[in-house]
Order: structure tokens, then C-alpha cells, then sequence
């Protein structure tokens, strides 16, 4: 029997393959960039979400899919906080180069940020909890991130952020960096969550003293998952730096005996996959 293996795609011919994929009018397109990073493509939008390519072999596990100058698709670029694996000026003025009608989401305090970077004011969208937004082809809403704490700046807004995505009917929950808390599930519930995409590093004293924030453990981003009722959840933040990572098959052993049947999908890096929405269909 033969094995017919579809192969991964990189750089150009990466980016080739998101602008021929034609989504299903009840679906999205994802690409795994690594680490929290995502590639979101509904209609002839496509929405990056921490973006993080720089291409530091000290640091990596795996070269970055595509290189910054090589993005020329960039509907929306998505950050959750300043944290160099999620908001990479490298990165970012390279996107910022190359898809020049890209626009970029931000927590309200990183704004100025990003113009430092290089990043005209016109194209930054300062996002604020509470607020929900409406632009071409999507529509978000600013989640409270929990990254070891609630971090505001003088103004109150917080420094840390998720994102739920409306993307013409589907909802997508990037969570950025947070561990879970209570608050964190009741302000989800509504939003009627079809992906989730959750951290599963966790957190603990070690990590914790060497400055590394944590994120929700396996267990409680597949309960969390789970519990939105998400009919897909995607596990991230596990894979990138060999000091700050956890085995996603305890995420999959977890799910497996926990929620027997819960959708999930773990993705290699570069990797593409199209959910249909099931919702959509019903509607």
C-alpha cells in the first residue's frame, strides 16, 4: 500500500498555498505558525495572530515557516502583549514591509510601540476590553489575559490580551498568554466559541523565577475547551523553546480520557487544515 504524504510548505510556496486555498463558504482555513502563532483565512481575509519569525537558531526548536519580508497576505495582524514571542518588531516591521495593507491590533498600551517600530498610526488598532470592533471581513472583542497576573497600565487597560474572532459567522478564541480563571469562562460562554486555541506550557515556581510567565497547564485548557463547547480546540505555546514547553500527547491522553470524542487537532508547524462550521450549516 502505498502512503501518499502531503508535504509541508515553506516560505513563498507557503504563502502560495494560503492565497490559492479557497475556503468553503461554511469554513476557515488555519495555518500553525508555532509557539501562538496562527494564520486564519476566511473568505480573502487572512488574519495573522502573534506572528512570532524571527529566525534565532539559539533559541528555536524549528526554523520559522516563512520569513517576515515574504508575507505579502496580511489582512490583519493580530498581538496579545509584549512579549518578544508575540510582539517581534522584527517581525512585525518586516509584515509591515511587505504587506503594506496590513492593519495591526494591538493592546491599547502597545500602540505607541508599535509606531516606534516603524508602524504608521493609521494602521494600528489600539484594542480595549470591552470594546468590540468591527472591520472589513472581521470582527473582534478583547479578552482579559491572566499571565501569571492582571497587568494595567496607568489608564487602566490591560497589558494582556485574547481575542475572540467573529469571522463572518465563526468564532474563533485566540487566548494569547492566560492562565485560567473563573471570569475567564463566563465571559466566553456567550460568544458561542467554535475554536478555541489555548496555551498548554502551564506554569510553576521554577519557570516563575526565572522570569517565565505561565499559561493554563494541559488539564485545564482541555477543560476550559471543553467547557466553551468549542467544536475544535488547538493546543499551542508548547513548542518552540525547549525551556518553556510540555508534551501535547498529555493534552491528547487528557482529552482522550476526560472528554472521549472532543474534537481537537494538533498541528505541525506550516501545517494547513479547514474547519467547516457546523453551525454555519444549521444556521
Amino acid at each position: 500500500m502505498q502512503i501518499v504524504k502531503q508535504a509541508i510548505r515553506r516560505g513563498k510556496r507557503l504563502i502560495a498555498q494560503m492565497e490559492e486555498t479557497r475556503v468553503p463558504e461554511t469554513g476557515v482555513a488555519a495555518w500553525h505558525l508555532g509557539q501562538s502563532g496562527m494564520a486564519l483565512k476566511r473568505g480573502g481575509v487572512v488574519s495573522y495572530l502573534d506572528p512570532y519569525l524571527s529566525g534565532d537558531p539559539g533559541k528555536r526548536q524549528f526554523d520559522p515557516p516563512m520569513l517576515p519580508d515574504e508575507v505579502t497576505n496580511a489582512s490583519y495582524v493580530f498581538l496579545t502583549h509584549d512579549h518578544s514571542d508575540h510582539l517581534d518588531p522584527f517581525t512585525l516591521n518586516g509584515i509591515a514591509k511587505s504587506s503594506s495593507q496590513a492593519v495591526f491590533i494591538c493592546p491599547a498600551p502597545h500602540a505607541a510601540k508599535l509606531e516606534s517600530i516603524g508602524i504608521d498610526s493609521g494602521r494600528i488598532v489600539a484594542a480595549v476590553v470591552g470594546e468590540t470592533v468591527t472591520l472589513n471581513g472581521v470582527r473582534f472583542t478583547a479578552i482579559p489575559a491572566k499571565h501569571e497576573e492582571f497587568e494595567r497600565d496607568a489608564e487602566g487597560r490591560h497589558l494582556h490580551l485574547g481575542y475572540v474572532l467573529d469571522l463572518e459567522g465563526i468564532k474563533v478564541y485566540h487566548a494569547g498568554d492566560t492562565l485560567a480563571y473563573p471570569e475567564l469562562l463566563e465571559t466566553l460562554v456567550p460568544h458561542e466559541i467554535e475554536i478555541a486555541c489555548l496555551p498548554i506550557n502551564g506554569h510553576d515556581f521554577k519557570r516563575f523565577g526565572e522570569n517565565l510567565m505561565g499559561n493554563m497547564s494541559f488539564r485545564e485548557a482541555a477543560d476550559l475547551g471543553a467547557m466553551l463547547g468549542a467544536d475544535l480546540i488547538v493546543p499551542m505555546h508548547y513548542d518552540l523553546f525547549a525551556h518553556n514547553t510540555e508534551n501535547p500527547a498529555y493534552f491528547v491522553d487528557y482529552l482522550h480520557r476526560a472528554y472521549p470524542g472532543q474534537p481537537y487537532k494538533l498541528p505541525v508547524p506550516g501545517e494547513r487544515f479547514v474547519h467547516l462550521s457546523g453551525r454555519l450549516e444549521d444556521a
